[in-house]
């Protein structure tokens, strides 16, 4: 009787762990088929979830958040190198800087040979100029000697003119008998017309003179309008010369925020919900170094069977119920609809061993309703 009664014993022993098992199926199986009774589809509270990446290629030095903290809009959340070689900004630096003062030098020189060819030039200029000016004042002094001669003898004209008109009626009545007062009016008349004549041809020295004198002023005209003109303007050349150092400055600043440290910000209130990239590691831009999930979720992710598939239609009003010790409920609506089946998350499956497939939809929070991210809800009105 004790053997049979041992034996007994290990059985049950070895019976009992099945037991327990089988009783947790149950209970498992009970819940799932109790939940799915009481609602006609079960979501998930989603919050959204923003990726915080890399602007630029460059090293990461820096995450002074934790995976799970909490985090507010704006807070650092990484900080970023995008120097990889000090040694070679650097060498960079240096060589643009070597640039500008390179066309500086250049601008210096020009300016130089600049000034001593304006030199050079007006000095050539001037001293041709001063020939032609010559030309001018020497032929208008010919024409002012010219005038003043032949004004002269116009005068000494007129007074012989009246010496005649004086000497015929003072002797008049002896011209016609005295032969000596005749030959002397005669001679007075003689030495009259050979000043006129001489005075004729003192008019066509002036009029040559005075063509002379046009003949050197248009000279000199020309002379003036032949101005030469100078190589490059060191004003433009001034312009230009800005113009590329205005470049290479630009690259200088180029350097310069290069050497600065990027830092990135939190785009929402939220949790750090993973960070997959660490710290001294290369990142590549776009790379994702960590992703922030709201701090409350605004739209729940549902799932329709195939037997209510046909039902769904963007607007439908339904009521969400929150599970909690005191149950709260809240009417809404469905916002969007998943344009294919697709497989449930495995935390709404009736049978944890059976996947489950849906259409997913999107459902909004009811007002007042304060869900946790990944907190389960029922939907009912489907």
């Amino acid at each position: 009787m004790g053997r049979i009664s041992s034996r007994r014993s290990r059985l049950y022993l070895r019976a009992l762990p099945v037991l327990v098992w089988l009783g947790a199926v149950l209970c498992v199986v009970g819940l799932f088929r109790h939940r799915a009774a009481r609602f006609e589809v079960v979501g998930l509270a989603r919050p959204e979830v923003r990726q915080v990446a890399a602007t630029c290629r460059a090293r990461l030095i820096s995450v002074p958040v934790q995976l799970f903290g909490k985090v507010k809009a704006g807070d650092t959340v990484a900080v970023l190198s995008v120097v990889l070689d000090d040694e070679r900004i650097d060498a960079e630096m240096a060589t643009i800087q070597a640039d500008i003062n390179l066309v500086e030098a250049q601008l210096t020189e020009l300016r130089e040979n600049y000034v001593a060819e304006v030199f050079n030039r007006d000095s050539e200029w001037w001293a041709e100029m001063r020939a032609f000016t010559a030309d001018v004042v020497a032929a208008t002094a010919r024409i002012v000697d010219a005038n003043a001669i032949l004004e002269n003898d116009q005068a000494m004209l007129e007074e012989r003119n009246k010496a005649i008109r004086r000497f015929t009626f003072e002797n008049q009545a002896k011209l016609g008998t005295d032969i000596s007062t005749y030959n002397k009016l005669q001679e007075m008349k003689e030495n009259r017309d050979d000043l006129a004549r001489k005075i004729e041809r003192d008019k066509g020295v002036l009029d040559k003179y005075k063509k002379l004198l046009e003949e050197a002023e248009q000279r000199k005209k020309k002379y003036e309008d032949c101005f030469p003109v100078t190589g490059t303007d060191p004003n433009e050349a001034q312009r230009v010369i800005d113009l590329a150092k205005e470049a290479l400055e630009r690259r200088k600043d180029v350097l310069r925020a290069r050497r600065e440290k990027v830092v990135l910000t939190a785009p929402c209130d939220g949790y750090v919900s993973d960070i997959p990239s660490r710290v001294g590691e290369a990142v590549m831009q776009g790379v994702e170094i960590l992703s922030i999930a709201e701090e409350k979720p605004r739209v729940i992710i549902a799932y329709a069977s195939e037997a209510v598939v046909g039902q769904l239609k963007i607007g439908k009003r339904v009521e969400v119920v929150k599970g909690s010790e005191r149950p709260q409920k809240g009417p809404s609506e469905v916002t969007y609809i998943g344009p294919a089946v697709e497989q449930m998350p495995a935390r709404l499956w009736r049978n944890p061993n059976f996947p489950q497939w849906g259409r997913p939809m999107l459902i909004e929070i009811p007002p007042g309703m304060k869900l946790i991210p990944g907190e389960m809800v029922g939907i009912r009105g489907l």
